[in-house]
């Protein structure tokens, strides 16, 4: 694995001052040769224009050998795209990268930053750290400040889209179990709800995953006082202040899901809340598989069945209310009936996986889920009516 410091130069006047690192103190006028100090395993690239160049290149290369990577002046989208480029193809595929940008002019620190996060995902590049050299003219010295966490923030942006809008929680689980390791591990303070919160997101999205509706329903209540103590770590842990603005989105989003009993009206209403999520978040089979469950439910509730032990005689009763419909009958077994078939046809027709005599397209599938839906939530939002026999 290849180790490199990728740092701009600029056509500043740059003064010798002992920059600090890490404890440590580098006179230097040059940020790249501190770094270059602090990191000598790591070959030092230096992103330059002409003019830095010719301003700065040789001093530069007195001091600290370098690789040149040269790069235009930036003053237009064409410029700033061949920099993105530039910085882009300097850093070999699953390299160990540190990244100045303490000389980054105009947007160069913020190409650089967008290149790390893109080098992340695609070269498979390990951003150590992202520097930038301040310095502090009053005092006579330079102090690095490690702008890193800033790139986790936008792991944390894409961790948080994935869940709301794709209902993938376990990026964010893990990122909440990292925080919490490299809490422990750099000393900080000493917080705990950060990875129960990371561990309880990851168990609740493999529930939902799998349709584990029971232990969904536990998760969602764990998460819930996670939650509350998590507030805590946050309090006393800088670094996890984004997750703080996630609070009350994961909180709105899984509170319906937290019941401790699923075949209870409130139950009911849970599962419906869980179907909602599914389909908000793309997973249609899922989805359709807890509808036809629901029914079933429903069906057992009404009737005083067992919901697990007499679940197969609450499906005899749907299936035999289905063959009724043909016959005319007006009654809420026939309206039930008719449900019971068409949900299962649908439930059928994707589950399969289209190995089937004339599958339904996918599209013209995915109106049929949406469409019988509504049916399905009214009826479970009938359960609460007293007195409501099927």
């Amino acid at each position: 694995m290849e180790k490199l410091i990728l740092s701009f130069l600029g056509v500043g006047n740059y003064q010798e001052v002992p920059y600090r690192l890490d404890g440590k103190d580098y006179a230097t006028p040059y940020t790249q040769e501190a770094l270059a100090k602090h990191y000598p395993d790591h070959t030092l690239k230096v992103l330059l224009t002409q003019k830095a160049r010719e301003k700065h290149g040789e001093a530069l290369r007195a001091r600290v050998p370098y690789q040149e990577v040269p790069i235009p002046d930036g003053r237009t989208e064409e410029e700033l795209w061949r920099i993105f480029n530039a910085m882009a193809e300097a850093v070999p595929g699953e390299a160990r990268l540190v990244l100045d940008i303490s000389h980054g002019f105009r947007s160069q620190p913020i190409l650089g930053l967008a290149v790390a996060h893109f080098l992340r995902v695609a070269k498979g590049v390990e951003v150590e750290r992202i520097v930038y050299g301040l310095l502090l003219e009053e005092e006579g010295r330079g102090e690095f400040l490690d702008l890193t966490p800033f790139l986790e923030l936008l792991s944390w942006t894409e961790a948080a889209r994935d869940l709301f809008r794709h209902g993938f929680g376990r990026p964010l689980g893990e990122l909440l179990k990292g925080l919490h390791r490299q809490s422990w591990l750099r000393s900080e303070a000493q917080v705990r709800a950060l990875g129960t919160l990371g561990n309880t997101l990851d168990r609740l999205s493999l529930s939902l995953e799998l349709l584990r509706v029971q232990e969904a329903g536990e998760h969602a209540r764990g998460l819930l006082e996670a939650l509350e103590r998590v507030k805590e770590d946050l309090v006393s842990l800088p670094r996890s202040q984004p997750l703080g603005l996630l609070l009350d989105l994961l909180e709105g989003q899984y509170r319906p899901l937290a019941v401790e009993n699923p075949f209870t009206p409130e139950g009911l209403r849970a599962q419906a809340a869980m179907v909602d999520l599914l389909l908000r978040t793309g997973s249609l089979a899922q989805a359709v598989a807890l509808m036809r469950e629901l029914v079933v439910s429903v069906v057992c509730l009404k009737r005083g069945f067992d919901p697990v032990e007499e679940r197969e005689a609450a499906e005899r009763l749907l299936g035999a209310w289905s063959k009724r419909v043909q016959t005319g009958a007006e009654d809420h077994r026939n309206a039930l009936g008719e449900l019971w078939g068409e949900l299962s046809e649908i439930r059928n027709d994707t589950l399969h996986a289209s190995m089937r005599k004339g599958p339904t397209p996918a599209e013209t599938l995915e109106n049929r889920i949406q469409k019988v839906w509504p049916k399905v939530r009214a009826l479970v939002e009938e359960t609460s009516a007293p007195n409501e026999g099927a």
